[in-house]
């Protein structure tokens, strides 16, 4: 009887946790499932869709199809479009049901260290979350975004590990770093938190049963095998590079060029954009960061009474995952910008910590409880209407099928207008499958008319060193060959793929200290006018001489 009674229970708990898994699925799909009207919510798509392409087509990355970001995100898309073609609808789906895989690594840390209950509440954070920040930066299927799935894996593998489940783990764990760095390469910050783990292992356990000796020995080593699974990613990695012919093109493009994007921002601008860009994330996610800031109280607070990962000695779980989330965190910082989607790297930490949170100020008195309930839920909700009434507005659209003036406002909606404009008279007067050249970030032109870049380079910066429009100092950036080397490419591909047109938006080249690109220009194109519906955002058009 009592077996029998075991397996209903098991069963019982079986189905509830599909059904809750079920529930979450259909959360995270309705939360992103509405912006699936707009082929590209963030610019940055359009160059990872525009790269799989031209490598679908046989263009080398690095060499022929420039990119500054490891091929993960651009093989992503080369994969969903290969299996279902030329559709930004197929891209966002397939991220949809990653971001649902990550949650389900998120859930199976939290019930590992914690309890089921704790998983699921972990899962939803992540999910919600992920989604509560502007659209643009939470809504596509982004670098952070692909990046977090076996970012957080890799920290399930290594917490697994630590728990004495193998040493197989934290090989696993290196291979996941290893395979998250290749979608951003922040993800190395995983490394980070290892070393700084296993430090922190070392000194607490001084004076136990096992000698120091053999502490370091076995940290040593652990660090050792996650050491071997990333080296063996990064040596596959070089492999297919040097069998492409694109070693030095990654090195040139990714490498050497992410370092000048990094070295590009004045002091003063870093320090702003850190203060105003986090402060806002922050603020507008008070609600999970209060959450997690209780049980990492809480642990220094009361450290001997907390649970623990491993043996005696070890931190707090709870501890383990703010340490983890602080090296996340760490990444965020390295670029400069603070975009509100650079902090998806740390939201699996951060939901983590939260849902623990939950558990704790429940576990209070009554009127703790009520008065927590009551600051977070009126912070809550400004935040979902905040966000997620733009949510709503489409959700009514697409299931009324009309139209309204809300949505026809937003930037997004004005800017979809604008490129499918431009880029039916692209079709018109250049054609699909011809070269047309877009100086500036208007990418989803190409996307539209089916004109392919006429230039390996398909954004200005990549070729000319300037990275961000808030900086208005024009004197040459550092490594005058390297841009140097870059404009001849340029200009080698223009004069190679000859388009007939070439538009200029957002900056006007005429204006801008580049005078071998404007001496080429003018000897080739003339200025013919401005084209676009919207009088502040003009394209100028330059067209080929006879």
């Amino acid at each position: 009887m009592k077996d029998a009674a075991d397996i209903n229970s098991n069963a019982w708990n079986l189905r509830r946790l599909l059904v809750s898994f079920a529930g979450l699925f259909i959360i995270n799909l309705a939360l992103r499932v509405f912006y699936l009207r707009f082929d590209f919510v963030n610019g940055d798509e359009a160059v990872r869709a525009l790269t799989a392409v031209q490598w679908l087509d046989g263009a080398r990355l690095y060499v022929d199809a420039i990119t500054d970001k490891p091929p993960g995100a651009t093989l992503f898309y080369a994969a969903i479009i290969s299996l279902f073609g030329r559709s930004m609808t197929a891209v966002h789906l397939a991220a949809i049901v990653w971001n649902f895989g990550a949650a389900v690594i998120v859930y199976i840390i939290g019930a590992k260290l914690f309890d089921r209950k704790t998983g699921l509440l972990a899962a939803f954070l992540f999910v919600y979350f992920g989604t509560n920040y502007f659209t643009q930066d939470t809504m596509a299927a982004n670098t952070e975004l692909l990046m977090a799935l076996p970012y957080t894996a890799s920290f399930l593998y290594f917490v697994r590990g630590v728990r004495s489940e193998g040493r197989w783990n934290f090989f696993l764990a290196g291979i996941l770093t290893g395979a998250a760095a290749l979608f951003k390469q922040v993800a190395v910050f995983n490394c980070l938190f290892f070393v700084i783990y296993e430090c922190i292992h070392i000194y607490l356990g001084r004076g136990r049963d096992i000698g120091l000796y053999k502490r370091i020995i076995n940290s040593a080593a652990r660090l050792a095998v996650i050491a071997a699974g990333v080296i063996l990613v990064a040596a596959l990695f070089v492999v297919w590079l040097g069998s492409t012919g694109t070693l030095a093109g990654f090195w040139r493009n990714a490498v050497v060029l992410g370092a000048f994007y990094i070295g590009s921002l004045p002091r003063d601008l870093w320090l702003r954009f850190m203060v105003t860009r986090s402060l806002g994330y922050l603020l507008f996610n008070i609600v999970l960061w209060a959450l997690a800031a209780v049980p990492v109280i809480r642990a220094l607070r009361h450290r001997n009474e907390a649970e623990v990962i491993g043996e005696q000695g070890r931190l707090s779980s709870d501890l383990v995952i703010g340490l983890w989330g602080v090296c996340s965190l760490s990444g965020v910082f390295t670029s400069g910008r603070f975009y509100g989607h650079y902090f998806i790297q740390c939201l699996p930490a951060l939901a983590l910590l939260g849902a623990r949170g939950i558990g704790l100020i429940a576990a209070r008195k009554k009127r703790t409880r009520r008065l927590a309930a009551s600051i977070l839920g009126a912070l809550f909700l400004f935040s979902f209407i905040r966000f997620h009434q733009r949510t709503a507005v489409l959700a009514f659209e697409t299931l009324s099928g009309a139209r309204t003036r809300w949505s026809k406002a937003w930037g997004m909606t004005t800017r979809e207008d604008e490129a499918e404009i431009i880029a039916g008279e692209m079709r018109r007067r250049v054609g699909a499958g011809l070269p047309l050249y877009i100086w500036g970030y208007a990418l989803d032109v190409y996307w539209r008319s089916g004109c392919r870049p006429a230039s390996r380079y398909l954004t200005p910066y990549y070729f000319t060193g300037h990275f961000y429009p808030e900086v208005t100092k024009t004197e040459g950036p550092p490594g005058e060959r390297f841009w140097r080397e870059a404009h001849e490419r340029f200009i080698e591909d223009l004069r190679r793929n000859r388009p007939r047109l070439i538009l200029n938006v957002d900056e006007d080249i005429q204006a801008l200290p580049y005078p071998d690109i404007i001496s080429f220009i003018n000897d080739n194109y003339e200025r013919e006018g401005l084209l676009g519906p919207n009088p502040a955002h003009q394209f100028i058009v330059y067209r080929l001489k006879d």
